[in-house]
Formats: C-alpha cells, sequence, structure tokens
C-alpha cells in the first residue's frame, strides 16, 4: 500500500467521516472527505481519486444525484463504493445502475471490513 492511493469520503455524518478517515489513512491511504455530493464533485475533479466511498442520504445532494452528475464513465481510474444503511435490493441495484462499483451497508461493516474493501477495490 502506498500513500498514491487516495480515497474520497463523501458522508455527512462527521463522526463516520473521521472514523473512516482515521482508519484508513492508518492503513496507509490518503484520505480526502466531502460533507455532501457537491463538495464530493467538487474534490472529485480536483483530486481524481482512486476511490469513492459514497453515502446516499446527504444534504445539498445525495448519493443518487452525485452518481447521475458525474457520469461514473468519466472517471475511468476511480472506482465507487456506497456506503448506507439502505440496504434494500431497489436501493442498491439503482446505485449499481448509476455505476457504482460495490454497494456496503453500514450497519454491518467494521473499519478493518472497510480497509479490507478500500484495498481490494485500489488493487
Amino acid at each position: 500500500m502506498n500513500h498514491h492511493t487516495v480515497v474520497l469520503i463523501v458522508e455527512d455524518e462527521r463522526v463516520l467521516q473521521d472514523i473512516y478517515k482515521f482508519v484508513l489513512t492508518k492503513n496507509g491511504f490518503k484520505v480526502l472527505t466531502a460533507n455532501n455530493g457537491v463538495e464530493g464533485i467538487e474534490e472529485l475533479k480536483r483530486s481524481k481519486p482512486n476511490l469513492v466511498i459514497l453515502d446516499i442520504f446527504m444534504p445539498v445532494m445525495d448519493g443518487k444525484e452525485f452518481l447521475k452528475t458525474i457520469e461514473v464513465s468519466n472517471y475511468p481510474k476511480t472506482k465507487f463504493l456506497v456506503f448506507s444503511n439502505l440496504s434494500d435490493r431497489e436501493t442498491q441495484q439503482e446505485m449499481l445502475a448509476l455505476g457504482a462499483h460495490d454497494f456496503v451497508v453500514k450497519s454491518s461493516m467494521t473499519p478493518d471490513d472497510l480497509v479490507r474493501i478500500a484495498r481490494k477495490m485500489t488493487v
């Protein structure tokens, strides 16, 4: 793992943002954060991260709007991981159809799981 692997966390819950940032940074990722989809898009364009961890429910712009707005195909080097407490199949399929590479239910996820998934998705 090297410091060239950049992860962007788009999450409005500051506590979760801090936990994810801490554990990913500790494991060698360079971590950027955004509090909503609008900030997330600005950061995505600026930094072209390897991985975006995307919440669905956020103020200003939610995760679905984020994916619709950016056109995932414009970012071939970036993987998009949707991270939400919404676990219904319909939502998962919709997010995957919009270009997300994977969907993880937050509540079933430990920080170690997150690191493992981030590594797998940025190889």
